[in-house]
Order: C-alpha cells, then sequence, then structure tokens
C-alpha cells in the first residue's frame, strides 16, 4: 500500500513525545509522506498504551493501518521503541510490514438522549457510577438470558483486551489472533464469578436492573456514557477490525514474557 498521508498521535504530557514526533515529521516530509488528521493512510502512535488507543479510534475510523511507538512504562500494544522509530517508518514506507487485524468492538447504549454507538479496542465495561453501591446487571447472551450480576461492573473485552482491565479482573489471556469475546464479571458478590469465553459473533446485552441506580458505559476506560435504571449496553463484534502493523520482531508470547515479567 502506498502511504500518502500520515496522522500522529502524541502523548500530551510527554516532552520526548513531542520532541519524537518533530523527528518523525521531518523524516516524513523527506519521503513526501503529509502530515494530516485527514483521511490518513497511517496512524502512529507516540506514547504508551493510553495513546495507542486513543490513535486506534483515528484509524479504525479512517480504515488506516496503526503503528504504535512506545514511550510509555509498559506499551504492550506498540509495537517499537522510540529508538528504533524512524527504521520502523522506513520499514512501513517501504511496505516491509504485514497487518495484523485485530478485533473492534460495536456498543450502542440506551441513553436518556438517545441512542449512541461507540468503538472499542480493548473492552467495554459497564459498571457502577457511585461508589458506594453495587449494580445489578442483567445478561443476555446470544437473545438467551444468562444471570443477574450484583457486582461493581461486567467486563466485555476483545482478544487484544485481554491482558487489560480483563485480566486483573481475573479474565483469561487469549491470543490477539483468536477470533472470541471474553465476559468477565469485577468483583461479583456471589459464589459463582468465572468469565466466559464467546463466540465472535454472539451479541452480548447488559440491562441495568433495580430503581434510582446510577452506572456508566466505559471503552477502553475513555469513552464514557452514563446510564439510567432499565437502560441496556448491546455489545458485538465491528464488522470492521483496526489494521495493526506488525514488523519483523517478538511474536505474541514473547512479549507477553517481556512485558508482564513472567518467570522462567
Amino acid at each position: 500500500m502506498k502511504i500518502r498521508r500520515a496522522c500522529l498521535v502524541e502523548h500530551p504530557g510527554k516532552e520526548r513525545a513531542l520532541d519524537l514526533r518533530a523527528s518523525i515529521e521531518r523524516f516524513l516530509a523527506g519521503a513526501g509522506v503529509e502530515i494530516s488528521t485527514t483521511q490518513p493512510d497511517l496512524v502512529v502512535s507516540l506514547g504508551g498504551d493510553g495513546t495507542m488507543l486513543r490513535a486506534a479510534q483515528i484509524a479504525h475510523l479512517n480504515d488506516a493501518v496503526l503503528l504504535g511507538i512506545n514511550l510509555g512504562t509498559l506499551g504492550y500494544l506498540t509495537e517499537v521503541e522510540a529508538s528504533g522509530s524512524i527504521d520502523a517508518l522506513q520499514a512501513v514506507l517501504a511496505g516491509s510490514f504485514t497487518v495484523q487485524p485485530r478485533m473492534m468492538l460495536r456498543c450502542d447504549v440506551d441513553t436518556a438522549a438517545g441512542p449512541t454507538s461507540h468503538v472499542g479496542l480493548n473492552e467495554v465495561l459497564v459498571e457502577r457510577a457511585a461508589r458506594h453501591r453495587l449494580v445489578r446487571l442483567g445478561v443476555t447472551i446470544g437473545g438467551e438470558r444468562l444471570a443477574s450480576f450484583n457486582a461493581d461492573g461486567i467486563i466485555v473485552a476483545t482478544p487484544t483486551g485481554s491482558t487489560a482491565y480483563a485480566l486483573s479482573a481475573g479474565g483469561p489471556i487469549v491470543s490477539p489472533r483468536a477470533e472470541t469475546i471474553v465476559v468477565v464479571p469485577v468483583s461479583p458478590h456471589m459464589i459463582f464469578s468465572r468469565p466466559f469465553v464467546l463466540a465472535p459473533d454472539e451479541v452480548v446485552e447488559i440491562q441495568l436492573e433495580g430503581q434510582d441506580v446510577e452506572a456508566q458505559v466505559t471503552l477502553d476506560g475513555a469513552i464514557s456514557t452514563p446510564i439510567e435504571s432499565g437502560a441496556t449496553a448491546t455489545v458485538r463484534r465491528h464488522e470492521r477490525p483496526l489494521r495493526l502493523v506488525k514488523l519483523e520482531g517478538p511474536l505474541f508470547l514473547a512479549r507477553l514474557r517481556s512485558k508482564l515479567d513472567l518467570p522462567g
């Protein structure tokens, strides 16, 4: 593919990110690539995983490929470290990379102002808004009732998101090549609290039950929408995946061992 326009998304609070952006802008200009937020072919994330999630929104909206350059602490989603950024961009411009599709989630939410729709890479979280009170969440999968959970919340995660909040809540680690949806209750006040691994085409509906309760729907820790009693968040696989740049480097398990500091 020919890269004509590139969008750079940097961490606003990191001076290193601003310096690296200037260096990358000079390189891309010399290569004849326009820096633009309008219909980019390539989106470059300069930061950690939080920046990567913001960049994923832009890349997915424009069906652009996404390259992650790590300036954060963990950088699990990113592809290269800052020191290798120019080499990585040279490889991308030369077409020496593969595209790794990553499942995205679409979430449709009933709100007081009307229905809204959002897209996320890692997870959809329906959670309590008041710290002192649990929420009761009725879960339906593929039109079949599962259960009502008294809990802090319910996570619906992609394979990519299985190593994020879902992992902290007790969910399984899933290969990013897998086509699954993971449902994980968060701190449920009930004996049964196991995560569920679903087929990719199954639709998860989460309804806020009870009266006068406060909850919110959050995608990737950033996009947040309040919901009222009786409202439903419907989560399904988005029909179009994110296109992630994959260069020659560590594979999934090697990256997992390194980033999570696994023993042995």
